[in-house]
């Protein structure tokens, strides 16, 4: 027994030395995530636990991951699309739409851009999407923009991969853009055949040790590939073989002025990932192909750190307010900020059928718990909510009433609409919003509704699992 009353004596005294050190690091930490997270009770209340509990510890993941640089970062943008708008012109926009009144318009020419004259088509799962976005890599003549947050190394990523490079040789311009956090091994090595072809590559926020703050915090969650500036895909997919071959999740097609607004939020970022403005082409809106999809009035809405408010949550917001008749959505996480919580529950009780569907088996443990905490007010305000059985459901995606549907990049939880850089499609179109209410309806039938008695009858573990993780949703 001495060995271990050694070891306890040790630990002890190790503890009794540090102990002060951590109340200094807690202490000094305390005014920074209460300006930091002004206006946010529940985060700055998360992170104030997570220090008292464990000062060293949160004092420490405090300033690594949960500070945030928001003023940098709007002054950032701000000289970024300055010069964007400079060398490329202002992204065209239509006024008069229905976003006049649908999407916070007080960004209207900043992070909101409305477009009447589109065509869409919806490319649901890999089978289709990858095909199509294959088929219009091998087909541009001029010019590719590519924007991923994450792109594997693998079968599919290879063979993208290579199709850029084709192009390339070709002597088409060729960017390729990802997200060094989301990307870790789109590496030189990687890379090598496009640089080798002449593409240009670059990543977001590359790892730097005496960096490592902002790097750790913000992500460059966007996909989108523009194709001769005059085709666009975005969409939730990513480059990897479940994307293509496994998980369910959505692209969309755009032709049409849209695609203008993709381009310029793309060129953007790689202004900010390479210090300065892309050479590009000062183009004229291509009118859409008539058979490229159905017509859709189109809000393309750009949100992140670096924009004055959280607009794509605001579109949400106000979306989901408004409707009359039905609310559907699909995300595969699910962490909603109080107001779209009250939003969806509001709506629910005045009879607009409300429903959501969630993967069954989160490929995020800690979120499907946490995400299964916000059940039982849902429910009891007569919301429904249905776990999808099948593969990873990765798709964004929500129909409200028989005209407005969204596709985007945005998860409904409070990093995709607070930290990550994300794009999102509010689109007003009948054929489309019957489209996608097809599939959503398909994803219902292949779910198990959840209901209020069997929340009630889980296991005690289990329902102190997801009250754990609910303290923790602000911080996910």
């Amino acid at each position: 027994m001495r060995p271990m009353d050694d070891f306890f004596r040790t630990l002890g005294e190790f503890y009794a030395l540090i102990a002060p050190l951590g109340i200094v690091l807690g202490l000094a930490t305390v005014p920074s995530i209460l300006l930091q997270r002004r206006g946010r009770p529940s985060a700055a209340l998360s992170w104030l636990l997570v220090v008292a509990f464990a000062p060293i510890f949160g004092a420490i993941a405090w300033w690594a991951i949960g500070r945030t640089h928001l003023r940098k970062h709007r002054e950032a943008r701000k000289a970024r699309v300055k010069r964007v708008v400079a060398r490329h012109g202002p992204i065209p926009m239509d006024v008069g739409t229905v976003f006049d009144s649908r999407i916070p318009m007080a960004a209207l020419g900043d992070s909101v851009f409305p477009s009447d004259d589109n065509r869409v088509r919806l490319l649901i799962d890999g089978d289709a999407a990858y095909p199509a976005m294959e088929a219009a890599i091998e087909g541009a003549e001029r010019s590719l923009m590519v924007l991923f947050y994450i792109w594997k190394p693998d079968e599919t990523g290879r063979r993208v991969r290579d199709l850029l490079a084709a192009r390339a040789k070709a002597g088409v311009q060729v960017r390729v853009l990802v997200d060094a956090h989301g990307s870790p091994r789109f590496d030189s090595r990687f890379s090598a055949p496009l640089t080798e072809a002449g593409a240009e590559v670059a990543r977001v926020m590359p790892w730097r040790l005496l960096r490592l703050t902002p790097r750790v915090n913000f992500v460059n969650h966007r996909k989108i590939i523009i194709v001769d500036d005059r085709v666009a895909f975005t969409g939730g997919m990513n480059i990897g073989d479940e994307y293509r071959h496994i998980w369910r999740d959505m692209m969309v097609r755009i032709e049409g002025r849209a695609v203008q607004a993709l381009r310029q939020i793309l060129l953007s970022d790689w202004a900010a990932a390479v210090g300065g403005p892309a050479e590009a082409p000062v183009i004229e809106p291509a009118a859409p192909d008539p058979e490229a999809g159905h017509p859709a009035q189109i809000a393309v809405v750009a949100s992140g750190p670096d924009t004055e408010q959280p607009w794509i949550h605001l579109g949400y917001f106000q979306a989901f307010t408004r409707a009359e008749r039905r609310v559907w959505i699909a995300t595969p996480y699910f962490i909603p900020s109080p107001a779209l919580s009250v939003a969806l529950q509001a709506a629910a009780s005045r009879g607009v059928d409300v429903r959501l569907v969630v993967p069954l088996d989160n490929d995020v443990p800690l979120v499907g718990w946490a995400c299964r905490s916000y059940y039982p007010e849902l429910l009891a305000a007569g919301v429904r909510v249905f776990e999808y059985q099948g593969p990873m459901l990765h798709a964004k995606a929500f129909v409200v009433d028989d005209d407005l549907c969204s596709v985007g990049t945005a998860n409904v939880d409070t990093r995709s609409f607070h930290l990550s850089f994300e794009v999102g499609c509010f689109m007003l179109s009948p054929a489309l919003n019957a489209e996608l209410s097809a599939w959503h309806a398909a994803l219902v039938d292949d779910s198990d509704e959840i209901f209020l008695a069997e929340l009630e009858g889980q296991s005690k573990l289990r329902t102190l699992l997801e009250s754990a993780a609910h303290l923790a949703s602000p911080l996910l």
